[in-house]
Order: structure tokens, then C-alpha cells, then sequence
């Protein structure tokens, strides 16, 4: 199977997005969303600083470079501010399945930013990295992220029960969605 060409970092255009590597200087544009504990309140302990930022946007880069996964900032066509992240990761080239991945800004929320975003990418990672599956985690509580996979055609596969521990001081259940090649609708 030939494997997709990664030595130009993939750069990917809707009509209203690019979808681009994300580079140190949008490191104060990053801890915006991965800084808000309100976005991050289903995700990961919130970033503090700009230099933790710097480090988050190293990391996507190792990931990249190591062929685990792509990360992509999500900007505006005709402005370069960095609005939210999406990704591909946890890469397994031999199984061609990958987990997707994503935040926003809360300021961007609602106006179809993120499910354009993921949409992009999913057909990306179907056409381009010849995947033939894409799973997604969510926190079961988390009703936007439930609601934005199951538009986007993702199945509930099942619950890991008292899976995550939240800045809210309890455990709460993992959603675990799947969506296959021939399931999507691009």
C-alpha cells in the first residue's frame, strides 16, 4: 500500500477555512482555546502560558514528524489568528485507522467552525491516508461533541464507564464513536 507523501506538511482549504500546521507564533492564538478551562473542561487540564502553548504546538510537530498523527491550527481564509485545532492522531498505518481530534475557540462555537473543520479532515484522512477508520472520545456529558460526531455520521460504539476524571472533582463516562470509509458522506 502506498503511503501518503508527508514531506510537505498538509495544508487543506474549505471554502471559509485553511487548515494549516501550526507554528510557535500562534502560541498566544492557541492557549486562547486550550488555555479556557470551559473548552478544556471535557479535554485535558488547561494550558497556563504561552510558553506551555509553544510547547503543545513542539509536540503536534514530533507528531508529525514521527508519522503519528497530523495536527492542524483552524484559521479563516484571509486571516492567519488561529481559532481552534483539529487532528488526526493515534495513528496505526498498519491498521489504517487514526482518532480525530479537535477544539475551538468558545468565541467561534456555533457557527459551524468546527464541524467544517472535522468534515475536511475526515476526508482527508479517507482519501488521502487511505484510512479505513476514524474514532473519536468524548466525554459522554459532553452534548456539543456527542451532537457534532453523530451529525458527522459517527457511530456510538460503546461507554468506558468512570474513565476521566474532570476539574469538576468526579469521574465521568467516555463515549467511544467509530465512523468507517464507506460510512462517510464527504
Amino acid at each position: 500500500m502506498k503511503r501518503y507523501d508527508l514531506s510537505t506538511y498538509p495544508i487543506l482549504h474549505t471554502e471559509r477555512l485553511i487548515l494549516r500546521e501550526m507554528q510557535p507564533a500562534d502560541a498566544a492564538d492557541v492557549l486562547v482555546f486550550r488555555g479556557d478551562p470551559y473548552v478544556q473542561r471535557f479535554n485535558s487540564e488547561p494550558l497556563k502560558t504561552v510558553e506551555e502553548a509553544t510547547l503543545f504546538i513542539a509536540d503536534a510537530r514530533k507528531l508529525y514528524d514521527t508519522q503519528g498523527g497530523i495536527g492542524w491550527g483552524i484559521t479563516l481564509c484571509g486571516e492567519d489568528r488561529v481559532l481552534g485545532g483539529v487532528s488526526l492522531h493515534s495513528w496505526d498505518h498498519h491498521h489504517r485507522r487514526a482518532e480525530v481530534g479537535y477544539d475551538l475557540a468558545r468565541a467561534r462555537w456555533g457557527q459551524g467552525i468546527g464541524s467544517e473543520a472535522v468534515r475536511t479532515v475526515l476526508h482527508f484522512g479517507f482519501t488521502q491516508l487511505n484510512l479505513n477508520r476514524i474514532e473519536a472520545a468524548t466525554i459522554a456529558d459532553n452534548h456539543e461533541s456527542v451532537n457534532l460526531l453523530k451529525k458527522l455520521g459517527f457511530t456510538l460504539e460503546g461507554i468506558r464507564r468512570g474513565y476521566s476524571w474532570e476539574e469538576d472533582g468526579a469521574f465521568h463516562d467516555s463515549a467511544m464513536f467509530g465512523l468507517l470509509r464507506d460510512e462517510f458522506v464527504g
